[in-house]
């Protein structure tokens, strides 16, 4: 990125620049990325984690693909990111999967097998939300997020318990490249080695188009809160929308 462009390396100077006492609040910084993910857990635990955890002590960990949020590299910007998590917010609104909290993941998906997509961005959102859903509310929220060629299973319900362990995990980060490739140990249904994903880091140039597009996206529009009190989820995040000042 140093070596980029203007807007790069004006991005790597700011990231470079970031300190505990001074942060950046870059949607690119993984310093201040974790700060945001602290944030987006406290909210958790007030409004999907302690009504849980009062009631039956039951949480559900959700993750949606939705099919538009694949796109070829080169293609990655903010608005696909931004549809992602409206699509999400508006389908469990509507499916009663409330009140819940999701936070916006972005991985590289690569597939040397030779029989799947090309290599690809694969926006997506992980999330949770109180208690376990009956199969009426999970139909109407799959709905929303229709297969296609390269996402065969979009969305993932799980039902786990209402620990903080669970919770971190559903709001961790994702930045990294997912390779798909043959594994000659383990057949598949036909006898045939079957599929193994792989996490990998991230290129350089995958790197830097991520940051950008992070950047441009900002801290604060990595989180949403679905069926919680908009003036709370803004006192909770606020630190974090801040006017960008860069590239």
């Amino acid at each position: 990125m140093e070596h980029g462009s203007g807007a790069e390396r004006q991005l790597a100077a700011i990231l470079v620049a970031c300190t505990e006492a001074d942060p950046c609040l870059s949607g690119a910084c993984t310093q201040c990325g974790g700060r945001l993910q602290l944030a987006a857990l406290d909210l958790a635990d007030r409004f999907v984690r302690g009504p849980a955890r009062a009631m039956r002590g039951r949480m559900t960990m959700i993750t949606v693909v939705p099919s538009w949020g694949c796109v070829l590299p080169g293609d990655l910007d903010e608005a696909v990111c931004q549809r992602v998590l409206a699509a999400v917010k508006a389908a469990a609104v509507a499916s009663g999967i409330t009140p819940s909290i999701f936070s916006l993941d972005i991985s590289f998906n690569e597939d040397l097998t030779g029989e799947g997509p090309p290599p690809h961005w694969c926006v997506h959102a992980a999330g949770l939300a109180t208690d376990w859903f009956s199969q009426a509310q999970q139909a109407r929220f799959r709905f929303a997020f229709p297969r296609s060629d390269w996402v065969k299973r979009p969305v993932w319900f799980e039902p786990i318990d209402a620990s903080g362990v669970a919770e971190r995990y559903a709001l961790k980060p994702d930045r990294g490249r997912r390779v798909t490739h043959w594994d000659e140990h383990r057949l598949n249904a036909s006898g045939g080695p079957s599929t193994k994903t792989t996490p990998r880091g991230l290129r350089a140039i995958q790197a830097d188009e991520l940051a950008m597009v992070e950047h441009q996206l900002g801290l604060a529009g990595r989180v949403i809160g679905c069926g919680i009190d908009d003036d709370a989820v803004e006192r909770a995040l606020g630190g974090f929308n801040w006017v960008r000042d860069g590239p």
